[in-house]
């Protein structure tokens, strides 16, 4: 079977934030796992695969500064292979100093919900490990991240296929997988502004969110700042951020926190443990997208935090919009 490419245009790759650095060939290619959690429906549902891969690339250039996601290529559970930096292109998920002797291929499985390649995956990594040998000059080697660099990745079940010499499966026909049993929701809240904002200068800063388009189960407390589901929740988070009023390529740090009750911060949920730092264009213009997958427990709340030094007044616009889906675990 051909290699099965799912082109950058094709799964919505952000453009790059500068040039690669070139190689002409490696000694092979290293395994990668995500260390976090896969959600089990990216089984039976492309389009969520399609969506992991656009929030690993947000998390490495966003949450890591990295000019583009880190990896080669990604090949998911439909035996379909993501071009990620693609051949001839340095990496960026070996491992400092590691990055130019091989290429990076990353297996959809976590530490959580997908943890175990499924046949067709296997398939897709040997496509993609083909597909840079006769592409981009990869070697023979076939290790797993953790053989250059101390780490789990990529985790037991991965790497033991690795050990094994990374072996085609038997092609036979494959019943349709199943998801782990899923919550009996999801709920939803959206929530955006319903007038523009000031931003005080230098300080941590939550929205205060005023429209709510949907919370059907009542998480968006009196129209404040977090939700505070009343059940431990996995949350698909999104949120779009848009500010106006800063001197160009001033910083602004944004992410996704976790805060008490009592409103004291317990950390930054995404970009995992740091905000993200961007900066204002030549218009004085901020515009953010994160997209995060996290745990909130019952006594736990989501907020977006903005934190800024400049002395200048800015305003959060309209436009700025948060959105959650909630799912029982």
């Amino acid at each position: 079977m051909a290699i099965d490419l799912v082109t950058r245009s094709e799964w919505g790759a952000r453009a790059p934030k500068g040039a690669y650095s070139y190689l002409a060939s490696t000694r092979g290619v290293k395994i990668h796992y995500t260390g976090g959690r896969v959600d089990p429906r990216t089984l039976t549902d492309h389009s969520r695969c399609v969506a992991a891969v656009r929030a690993i690339q947000a998390m490495h250039m966003d949450g890591n500064g990295w000019i583009d996601i880190g990896y080669t290529a990604v090949a998911c559970a439909h035996r379909k292979v993501f071009v990620g930096r693609g051949p001839h292109h340095l990496p960026a998920a070996n491992g400092p100093g590691l990055n130019s002797g091989h290429y990076a291929v990353l297996g959809l499985v976590g530490t959580s919900g997908v943890t175990h390649p499924p046949d067709a995956m296997l398939h897709g990594i040997r496509d993609a490990i083909e597909w840079l040998r006769r592409e981009g000059g990869a070697g023979p080697e076939i290790k797993g991240h953790r053989d250059g660099y101390p780490t789990d990745c990529p985790g037991g079940p991965l790497y033991a296929w690795v050990r094994a010499g990374a072996p085609r499966p038997p092609v036979k026909p494959e019943p349709t997988p199943k998801p782990e049993p899923e919550e009996d929701m999801p709920e939803i809240v959206s929530l955006g502004l319903e007038n523009e904002v000031v931003v005080p200068a230098n300080c941590d800063y939550q929205p205060w969110w005023t429209t709510e388009w949907k919370d059907t189960a009542g998480w968006h407390p009196a129209g404040g700042q977090s939700i505070a589901p009343d059940e431990p929740v996995w949350a698909d988070i999104t949120t779009h951020i848009a500010l106006r009023g800063f001197r160009p390529n001033d910083p602004v740090e944004v992410g996704l926190t976790r805060h008490r009750n009592d409103g004291k911060l317990v950390d930054v949920a995404w970009p995992i443990g740091k905000l993200a730092t961007v900066h204002a264009d030549a218009d004085g213009r901020v515009e953010v997208d994160l997209n995060g997958h996290f745990k909130l427990d019952k006594d736990k709340r989501a907020r977006v935090t903005i934190r800024h030094t400049s002395a200048t007044t800015v305003h959060l616009e309209t436009s700025s919009a948060f959105k959650a889906i909630l799912y029982r675990y």
